[in-house]
């Protein structure tokens, strides 16, 4: 028996206005129906608001047939250990909570894409010290003394508490992963996770979704059975479409065929009964780190 009904994968973008094509957002979704996989066209939209509209539609319908969906969108959902005390979170909460709270309050990101999530960056890096950091990458011109266009030395000692490190420790493991400080150039995911965080909360949050919705691994822990029995159940988990190689067949644009090529791969291993390898402890992994990645960084799907 599989683990899942659907998958749902979503390619990002902090871009700053509507954009379709090419480094814009794109879905993918396969659903089961009895022993048949079926894959649907890829859907191109041109802002985060309509993306994140898309999927809430999308979960409503597939929960709604009582289907377990693995959603993934590829930016961090975690930050390095110790960034929630740093930056002065009551601690109320679990660290990862905490963080994705904080940002779904500061980020402003309208229904045409224009968002506030340099400002977000440079308060944050405020908060954290005298010094420029740990958020670095900005066009000159919105350079502030609070953030520059370049990165500082890391273990970044300007934290409050703790250095803070320039990697997660699944970051550590692939290559060809960038930092989540990093907000601007080739590469980048740290404003995608600026932007893409809050987006991810509203949807396992959503009212009509947050009693059957998990955030892995950060509410199952380390398992390689994160969902139960039979639906609806929703299962969200960072994704990195590098991964897997990419296979350009799938689609012209890069973006698309990156999408498809996972959820093919993600719906492949689930037939064959080894996609709960992914969702296991990894190995290895010190007792410390383990706690620290359920607690506040988070794991990247199949690192």
């Amino acid at each position: 028996m599989t683990l899942f009904d659907a998958y749902l994968m979503v390619d990002w973008t902090a871009s700053s206005k509507p954009k379709l094509g090419k480094d814009s957002i794109w879905l993918a979704v396969a659903v089961r129906t009895g022993d048949e996989l079926k894959l649907e066209a890829p859907v191109n939209l041109s802002t985060r608001s309509a993306a994140e509209a898309r999927v809430r539609e999308l979960l409503r319908a597939m929960l709604a047939r009582e289907l377990r969906v693995l959603v993934g969108f590829d930016f961090p959902y975690g930050y390095p250990k110790g960034f929630a005390a740093a930056v002065g979170s009551p601690g109320e909460l679990a660290p990862w909570r905490e963080n994705w709270n904080r940002l779904s309050r500061a980020v402003r990101d309208d229904a045409r894409n224009q968002n506030n999530r340099f400002e977000v960056a440079a308060d944050l890096n405020a908060k954290l010290g005298p010094s420029p950091g740990p958020f670095w990458g900005c066009p000159a011109i919105r350079q502030t003394e609070a953030l520059r266009s370049t990165a500082c030395p890391f273990p970044y000692a300007g934290a409050n508490r703790a250095p803070l490190e320039r990697r997660r420790t699944a970051e550590q493991r692939l290559r060809g992963v960038q930092e989540v400080w990093k907000l601007y150039g080739n590469g980048s995911v740290g404003s995608q996770a600026l932007v893409g965080i809050p987006r991810v909360a509203a949807l396992r949050d959503d009212e009509a979704l947050a009693s059957v919705s998990r955030v892995w691994p950060f509410e199952t822990g380390f398992s390689d059975c994160p969902t139960p029995v039979r639906g609806p159940f929703a299962l969200h988990a960072e994704i990195w479409p590098g991964i897997v190689p990419i296979d350009p067949s799938q689609h012209a644009i890069r973006d698309a065929a990156q999408v498809l090529t996972l959820v093919r791969h993600v719906a492949a291993l689930d037939d064959r009964g080894d996609l709960g390898a992914l969702f296991r402890v990894p190995s290895p992994l010190e007792p410390a780190d383990l706690a620290a990645c359920i607690a506040e960084e988070g794991w990247i799907l199949g690192a």
